[in-house]
């Protein structure tokens, strides 16, 4: 029988209730044992890292990252698993954003975000344009946003609030499996611990990482942010 963990990486003794009542309505796919584990540690790195140790440990096949700020579907596991038995592994979905990020340009806000590369440059010989990839602010055409359509998609950069892979993908990774960045004159954390991590699980681990965008998850704030919210303020000039 397969063995799924489902890591929720989650610091502090006091939980979203409502993530609760959702994770306590899931249900397990079918001939697929389930053991949901928590990750803890200091930084969000290290609670991601904490949860993968106690999955191994436990002899998982496959790791899923769940964050306790989301609200799950009663059949996310079922729908995960069966694109697995379709091929597609590993395999995510997208989570809306709790606020407009800079960084992400032509993002809107609270817009499911998951991106890819953008098709190579030619030159006027036909050659590809070859460069460094610098930040998105910085090189916005070198990639491009992924929609929420409803279809399978590849992705190469996505966050790792719902994604779930085989262990032999993270043995597959250098460690250590997951760090934080920082900025080194302002010391604020940079955001790119989980979407490297997508990056790494196609160089590294050879294993290309596809998005089923027909599955829909609320993040927690103050409200269950959906992606209708992304549409709800088209209105609303930014600058």
């Amino acid at each position: 029988m397969t063995k799924l963990a489902v890591g929720w990486p989650w610091s502090v003794p006091f939980v979203w209730t409502k993530f609760v009542d959702a994770a306590f309505n899931v249900r397990d796919p079918k001939d697929v044992e389930v053991k949901w584990i928590r990750g803890i540690g200091w930084s969000p790195a290290r609670r991601r890292i904490d949860l993968v140790e106690k999955a191994l440990a436990w002899g998982a096949d496959l790791i899923m990252f769940f964050d306790a700020d989301q609200i799950p579907e009663p059949d996310i596991l079922e729908r995960l698993y069966a694109r697995v038995l379709e091929g597609y592994l590993p395999i995510s979905a997208m989570v809306p954003t709790r606020e407009l990020v800079q960084r992400n340009v032509g993002a809107k806000l609270f817009q499911p975000l998951a991106w890819r590369w953008a098709p190579t440059k030619l030159d006027e010989n036909g050659r590809p344009i070859l460069r460094q990839f610098r930040s998105q602010k910085e090189d916005p055409d070198m990639v491009e946003l992924v929609k929420q359509d409803g279809s399978m998609q590849q992705v190469h950069m996505i966050g790792a609030g719902c994604i779930m892979f085989h262990r032999d993908h993270i043995l597959a990774l250098k460690k250590p499996w997951f760090f934080e960045t920082f900025n080194k004159e302002t010391y604020q954390r940079e955001a790119t611990m989980d979407t490297r991590f997508a990056w790494r699980l196609n160089i590294e681990a050879s294993a290309p990482l596809w998005c089923d965008t027909s599955i829909k998850i609320k993040h927690l704030h103050d409200m269950e942010i959906d992606s209708s919210f992304q549409y709800r303020f088209n209105e609303t000039a930014i600058r």
